[in-house]
């Protein structure tokens, strides 16, 4: 590959890896799918990120629920 990465990859790969890095490092949604050319609301957006950690990024953490 031109990039010197071996294994399989494609366009879909990055955009949803750029979008599950930029929501982990505390970016907000609207600015991620303006960036990555997504509609704002979009659901495809949503469905490209992945729980990188259930319990560390668990929205009940620090409700005291």
């Amino acid at each position: 590959m031109l990039a010197g990465f071996e294994g399989q990859w494609t366009g879909h790969s990055l955009r949803r890896g750029f979008a599950t890095a930029a929501r982990k490092a505390g970016h907000d949604l609207v600015r991620i799918g303006r960036h990555g050319g997504w509609a704002d609301g979009s659901r495809a957006l949503l469905g490209y990120l992945e729980d990188s950690d259930r319990w560390e990024d668990n929205p009940v953490a620090g409700t005291g629920l």
